[in-house]
């Protein structure tokens, strides 16, 4: 009787704040229960990319001032993403092992990305993403092997493809700085390649909502701008302007996939 005559003393707004509350709380308990998702380990990995990407960026004088901001929060972005996988990851020795390396390997990466953009040192921070992308998707392909809905692995679809939106472009700056090799061009070519079908096969779900369709139409019409950029880009012609359009047609590309990836989880 106490708490009801306590309830009926609140405010209107004061209940509503308390509802909302009430509701996270519960919400951030079902996360807890749930446990990691596979998606934010692979969040990770596109985070690392997105790091030697703006770094490139800056090398390049392509957004410069953006991109220096966009590499501050994406590194902030990781460490609080790494910490809240590893506090969510209980018991499972083989992700917490995976998850330590990548807190080791991250502050080796942190450490390479904060000296100045030279082309000497992204070849170096491109060796350290290669390490943290690796262990990254290890630790995301331990927590998919866990029992779940399709909508999981659809997800986690959609977040490679997100990894890819930087990567790409990353390597296509690269290549307009010099650093050219056997190695780099056939990942390039793989790393389009994998895209284009990762956006197929999604695109051919049956059960995609409306809304996830649309997303998917408009990550497709991204990429294959992306691709008419790149093909300017190696023909010489206005580098300035299809480095930034590169540049930029990736980022739209990570925000429409990300938007994917959460409608698919929300499924």
């Amino acid at each position: 009787m106490k708490r009801a005559r306590v309830f009926l003393a609140l405010s209107p707004f004061a209940l509503a704040l308390l509802a909302l509350r009430m509701g996270s709380a519960r919400a951030q308990g079902a996360a807890r229960a749930e446990g990691p998702r596979p998606t934010s380990a692979v969040r990770l990995a596109t985070l690392a990319e997105r790091v030697a990407k703006l770094d490139a960026q800056i090398g390049q004088g392509i957004l410069v001032e953006r991109s220096r901001r966009g590499m501050a929060e994406a590194m902030r972005d990781f460490e609080a993403t790494h910490r809240e996988l590893l506090a969510a990851a209980g018991t499972a020795p083989e992700v917490r092992e995976s998850l330590r390396l990548l807190g080791l390997l991250w502050q080796e990466y942190r450490a390479a990305a904060a000296r100045p953009a030279t082309r000497d040192n992204a070849r170096r921070l491109g060796e350290r993403a290669e390490e943290v992308v690796w262990v990254a998707m290890k630790a995301a392909r331990l927590l998919h092997d866990a029992p779940r809905a399709a909508s999981g692995t659809l997800a986690m679809k959609a977040a490679e493809a997100c990894t890819l939106s930087q990567r790409i472009p990353r390597l296509h700056i690269w290549r307009r700085w010099g650093i050219r090799d056997e190695g780099l061009a056939n990942e390039l070519r793989l790393s389009e390649a994998q895209l284009h079908a990762t956006l197929a096969s999604l695109r051919a779900v049956s059960t995609n909502t409306p809304e996830i369709t649309a997303e998917l139409q408009t990550a497709a019409s991204q990429a294959a701008f992306l691709a008419q950029a790149s093909k300017e880009l190696e023909g010489g012609r206005q580098a300035a302007l299809h480095l930034e359009f590169v540049a930029k047609t990736g980022d739209h590309i990570l925000e429409t996939m990300e938007r994917v990836t959460r409608l698919y989880e929300g499924s």
